[in-house]
């Protein structure tokens, strides 16, 4: 029957792109969260067309305004389905549906897909609504072959990753609407590599204060573009500590932290050429692996922050945390690590690895928040939050097929 699946799924490669495609075509764009109402709906409809119950979860404006200031205008639905097979156990797919802002010259409209050369090209393809159709597509090939699943199915396709997930994932999950024994999430490794974890990451904005004046006069200010400048030098002396503290992988290999700075920068106010700035500000990403904590981490860089204070004369400097999320790491014996494992090597024919990827996904929500099982796997592709964003049709095709199979062999 495996076999069967396998085939069924080669020969609805149309299908999967075509869904796909569908699924590009609405601009779920993040920030501010655009259209998602529209992607639900669509969703929603498939999933009913597979059988599943379905539910959706819409995060209240009144706590939505605590992540966002635009909860009113750009609502954060999170689409909810179940497919019950009377299982003793329950598997949840989780996927989130939000892209980040298209930016750059693209082959094609980012928004509309085209197929070529074995890509499907869009943004969303990759990270990651083909995960989407992926899953759909599984459990459409168990449905039309008359292959009851291991397990009971619940999936969610939910916003605001790109963000931080609070608003999505973190939601469903912090208030209790996974009811599930494993969760896969579609995204963090692919492959041949099942992921196991992920990187954690802070994200600061500085907010660095000078002294306006006029530009011929520049003594009689404070350059926070100086200031600012200066900062950011002082803040290179982490690197060196960073290459000190490798964290070893299941495959052996180490990875470290990184700080990256200016992902955002401007000046405050009444910024004119021929002004000495007042006002300055950049942020800081700081990724942190699963050999450190989020404590350690933030306490390390304001520490930092205040060292420069005494080597900088009039550094006056405003560290504000934006968003923070834990590492996150799951034993790869484990059960539901080693079973997924099976399905990547059958389909694949090839021996799984076990990674933790240096992004950050929804999988802490799922197996730190709420002590779930959890893998990540979803299907390859290229352009991630850059231009021309593509994943491969023969991928889409394979991890479909991984799906299926795990579902259709294991019952947990």
């Amino acid at each position: 029957m495996a076999d069967k699946l396998e085939s069924y799924l080669d020969r609805r490669k149309g299908g999967i792109v075509r869904l796909l495609q569908d699924l590009v075509r609405i601009p779920t764009v993040n920030p501010p969260g655009a259209n998602y109402v529209e992607f639900v709906n669509v969703v929603q409809r498939k999933l009913a067309s597979l059988g599943m119950s379905t539910r959706v979860v819409t995060v209240p404006a009144a706590y939505a305004r605590e992540f966002v200031a635009n909860a009113r205008e750009h609502p954060r639905p999170s689409l909810m389905g179940m497919l019950d097979v009377g299982a003793a156990r329950t598997v949840h797919f989780n996927c989130h549906y939000d892209v980040v802002p298209v930016g750059g010259k693209w082959r094609y409209g980012p928004f509309e897909p085209n197929v070529n050369r074995g890509w499907v090209y869009g943004r969303g393809s990759a990270d990651m609504k083909g995960a989407i159709a992926c899953v759909c597509y599984a459990i459409q090939a168990l449905k039309d072959l008359g292959v009851a699943p291991k397990m009971n199915i619940e999936v969610s396709f939910t916003p605001d990753e790109e963000t931080g997930g609070d608003l999505g994932a973190g939601y469903i999950v912090r208030k209790g609407y996974v009811k599930a024994d494993y969760v896969v999430v579609g995204e963090g490794g692919s492959g041949d590599e099942v992921g196991v974890g992920h990187n954690g990451v802070i994200w600061f904005e500085a907010a660095v204060a000078g002294k306006a004046a006029h530009a011929s006069s520049p003594q009689d200010g404070i350059n926070a573009f100086e200031k600012m400048a200066a900062l950011t030098m002082q803040l290179q002396s982490l690197k060196p500590r960073f290459e000190k503290r490798g964290f070893r992988k299941p495959d052996g290999k180490k990875m470290y932290p990184t700080i990256n700075m200016g992902g955002v920068f401007g000046v405050g106010e009444g910024a004119k050429v021929n002004s000495v700035p007042a006002m300055a500000r950049f942020t800081v990403d700081r990724r942190v692996t699963p050999g450190e904590s989020l404590r350690e981490a933030e306490k390390e860089l304001r520490g930092a922050v205040m060292a420069a204070g005494k080597r900088v004369p009039q550094l006056r400097v405003d560290l504000k945390r934006l968003l923070g999320i834990e590492p996150c790491l799951v034993d790869p014996a484990g059960d539901l690590p080693q079973a997924f494992a099976r399905a990547v090597e059958t389909v694949r024919r090839t021996s799984p690895k076990f990674s933790i990827t240096r992004g950050f996904t929804d999988m802490h929500f799922f197996a730190k928040d709420a002590g779930i099982p959890t893998i990540g796997y979803g299907p390859s592709g290229r352009g991630a939050h850059a231009i021309d964003e593509r994943a491969r049709i023969a991928d889409l095709v394979s991890c479909a097929k991984v799906y299926a199979r795990f579902l259709a062999e294991w019952e947990g």
